[in-house]
């Protein structure tokens, strides 16, 4: 703030201001001050400051101090608001910058001496552990409706309860909200609430407010899906996969939401109590590329999690034979790491001693030793053949442990029908 102290009237603003009286250190500083960006940008140059116009239609600048981003937003207040977007005007005070904020533990700004602007009673409610709107709660969700899916994040975050009117208005305004907001914004939202904190609180609200059915519908009745109680004492399938995801490490809050994912559709009723689930880790492999494409989560996190959710049933049910552990390790490839984390979550304190071979470097390697070039230098030639014997010695290597480059080509011979054979070998 001293360096930016050429900024009139200059306030930290928001979540910086919410996590300093948590006694947090903040993600990021975000500034507000009367003048507009175009001055801003005039004043920060000419005090040797690099300023960029990152978003300068709404009153954004981009000021870099020692090459880290600091954003200067120019006080505002709507004029119009369309569910996601508002028409704004500058605005001329503080207080009116802050009337236009979300909740009320970050309608909170402090300056360079240290006072604080609290209009409406943050530091009450961050002391009370309460997420309140501002104003209206449901003229502020109208106005807004990501933040109906911010306030299950910030109840997640700091494990506040929100405010009985907040909620109701959370809770009326749910409908509207997938129809208001891109799907992106909603995953990002996803992704910061799996980073810290309680995770399950986030996921139950959006499951409460029958947000999370509508984006991914296989979770739709999953509490009333009741489990073994021997291997599940926890209950249904929602609550498991709540425990899961409090339990797995933030990297891997994913794989744990959407491990499960085809119990829903493989559940079969029993005498005793509860239901079945055979075949869900293959169902939900089948399910991951629509539900990831709905989401529209990166490629790479896709491909892991269809791996991680058909295999993470494997060690619980197979025995670890040094076989059956190779072709384990060779199907997980580079996600084995992924799926040791979900293992681990999603039960390890029950599993027994042996299944966790399955995740034990092995001697012999589980990539194939055989390759298309050791093919070309005996004589063969790239073709249908070729990788059908690739893939017989590979099998060959797993079920038996062999390395030597020489019964590997024989085994990959052997894959080779007679009539086969002649086409792709050179005598």
């Amino acid at each position: 703030m001293q360096k930016l102290s050429f900024l009139p009237d200059l306030y930290l603003v928001g979540g910086a201001v919410r996590d300093i009286l948590l006694g947090l250190t903040p993600e990021d500083l975000d500034f507000a001050t009367p003048a507009p960006p175009e001055e801003v940008m005039r004043l920060a140059r000419a005090h040797g400051l690099e300023a960029i116009p990152t978003g300068i239609e709404h009153g954004t600048v981009t000021v870099l101090i020692d090459r880290h981003p600091y954003e200067v937003t120019t006080f505002r207040r709507d004029v119009e608001t369309f569910g996601r977007k508002a028409r704004v005007q500058w605005g001329q005070s503080i207080e009116e910058d802050l009337a236009r904020r979300d909740f009320t533990i970050g309608a909170i700004a402090l300056n360079a001496q240290g006072r604080v602007i609290d209009p409406y009673g943050g530091q009450q409610d961050i002391e009370a552990g309460v997420l309140r709107a501002v104003g209206d709660p449901a003229q502020r969700f109208r106005e807004d409706y990501l933040r109906v899916i911010r306030a299950g994040r910030f109840v997640a975050r700091y494990g506040f309860e929100i405010e009985p009117k907040t909620l109701e208005a959370a809770r009326s305004a749910a409908p509207e909200v997938l129809s208001h907001v891109a799907i992106e914004r909603v995953t990002a939202e996803f992704d910061k609430a799996f980073q810290n904190g309680t995770p399950s609180r986030f996921v139950r609200y959006l499951y409460d407010l029958e947000i999370l059915q509508r984006l991914i519908p296989e979770f739709e009745d999953t509490h009333l899906l009741l489990q073994n109680p021997r291997w599940h004492p926890e209950g249904d399938v929602l609550t498991h996969v709540l425990q899961v995801l409090d339990r797995a490490p933030p990297r891997y809050r994913w794989h744990a939401l959407l491990h499960d994912i085809g119990k829903k559709d493989t559940a079969r009723w029993k005498p005793e109590g509860w239901y079945s689930f055979h075949g869900h880790e293959r169902v939900g492999a089948d399910l991951i590329p629509r539900i990831a494409r709905d989401l529209r989560l990166p490629n790479d996190l896709r491909e892991e999690l269809v791996v991680t959710t058909a295999l993470h049933m494997v060690p619980v049910f197979t025995r670890p034979t040094p076989a059956a552990i190779r072709k384990f390790q060779a199907q997980a490839g580079p996600h084995l790491p992924a799926l040791r984390a979900l293992y681990e979550a999603d039960g390890g304190e029950r599993r027994s001693s042996e299944s966790w071979k399955f995740f034990e470097p092995q001697p012999v390697p589980v990539r194939p030793v055989l390759l298309g070039r050791h093919l070309i230098e005996r004589g063969h030639k790239p073709g249908k053949d070729f990788s059908r014997m690739l893939q017989a010695a590979y099998d060959w290597q797993l079920e038996t442990g062999e390395t030597d480059i020489e019964k590997l080509y024989q085994a990959a011979l052997k894959g080779l029908s007679k009539e086969a054979r002649p086409p792709g070998f050179v005598q």
